[in-house]
């Protein structure tokens, strides 16, 4: 179903939506037939009031959320998770397993103690921390099958964060791909300071490149059509990043 739409929400396939929660930077929901909600990310601290209002101008109640998936910890992601966990909906949270400490509170400032990421990035992380934090956040695992998300399939794929995962909605030709790679102004790994697990982004997206999708559905930057060969390029150059250090 596709209701009245604002200039922020576009439909990716049947019960798939993508809701642009500030510039460049994405949110995504998806309907099961039961007009159950899974809302993929959440933006920023001040995306809450948008997200409901897109939410609401689909045709759908905001309560009817009943599921919030985070791909992985930055702020920008996971903004107004606590807003949604707290609210009348009271959504399950869940995040890859790896994610979870931070999503929790659990630890601060995950990307100032990752060693895998660049000099500047674990100065940076000093100042980095998630969005408020959740009392509770069930971890993911590779494979998990998410309940109520058109059948979307949990996948693994550390070079952002340690802990990031994908989703794979494979009967509606979507891989939601979280910050995996971005598509401001033209696909990428994402700006170096903020990827914290550099040493796994050839085998990630490797794995993403040989996956069966039709739209590749980034956290920042409008969708990509027919993206696979472009993210078997993008593993190249991880490869040699790899191969040179």
């Amino acid at each position: 179903m596709v209701g009245a739409m604002d200039n922020h929400t576009e439909p990716l396939a049947e019960d798939v939506w993508r809701i642009e929660v500030g510039p460049m930077t994405n949110a995504y929901l998806l309907a099961d037939d039961d007009r159950r909600l899974t809302l993929v990310d959440t933006g920023f601290r001040s995306s809450g009031p948008r997200l409901v209002r897109s939410v609401r101008l689909l045709g759908f109640d905001p309560r009817a959320i009943d599921h919030v998936v985070l791909t992985h910890w930055h702020a920008d992601h996971t903004g107004a998770v606590a807003r949604f966990a707290a609210s009348s909906a009271a959504p399950t949270v869940s995040a890859g397993r790896d994610e979870v400490p931070a999503i929790t509170g659990a630890v601060r400032h995950p990307q100032a103690e990752s060693p895998d990421t660049s000099p500047l990035g674990r100065f940076i992380g000093r100042w980095t921390a998630p969005g408020a934090p959740v009392e509770r956040c069930a971890p993911l695992d590779d494979g998990d099958v998410v309940p109520g998300a058109g059948g979307a399939v949990v996948l693994t794929t550390p070079g952002h964060t340690p802990g990031h995962i994908c989703l794979h909605v494979r009967d509606r030709g979507i891989l939601l791909a979280g910050d995996a790679v971005m598509n401001v102004g033209w696909l990428s790994r994402g700006v170096l300071p903020f990827r914290s697990a550099r040493s796994h982004e050839h085998d990630t997206l490797h794995r993403l490149s040989e996956l069966d999708f039709d739209v590749l559905a980034v956290g920042h930057g409008p969708p990509v059509r027919g993206a696979q060969r472009r993210l078997r390029r993008l593993a190249d150059r991880a490869a040699r990043r790899r191969v040179a250090t």
